[in-house]
């Protein structure tokens, strides 16, 4: 089998999402707080987002000429925004340090 360097790319992340994703479904199920559980959302459309280039797919969503991995962006984007959010209320989190401490400077 032979990849060339776009391809291996793309298989080197279908991987690396896959095990994040994994991971963050762990931590969310282990530490029992929800907000883990978008971050494997984030993942989920990633490694699919990847999967498709991979395999060198030009899939659209159906009845429209938009591309389907934008949807998949979309949705990834979606979670990792929610997952933030979560964050910065969540008290002593660190996004909500950070955001913080970029407001006094």
């Amino acid at each position: 089998m032979s990849l060339d360097l776009y391809s291996f790319i793309s298989f080197f992340l279908i991987i690396t999402f896959i095990l994040h994703g994994i991971a963050f479904t762990f931590l969310g199920w282990k530490r029992r707080k929800i907000h883990y559980f978008f971050l494997t959302g984030t993942f989920v459309f990633l490694t699919a987002i990847y999967f498709i280039k991979f395999e060198g797919w030009a899939l659209r969503v159906p009845g429209t000429n938009f591309p389907a991995t934008w949807l998949l962006r979309i949705g990834a984007t979606l979670c990792t925004l929610t997952y933030l959010r979560f964050l910065y209320r969540e008290e002593g989190s660190w996004f909500r340090k950070l955001i913080h401490w970029s407001r006094r400077q």
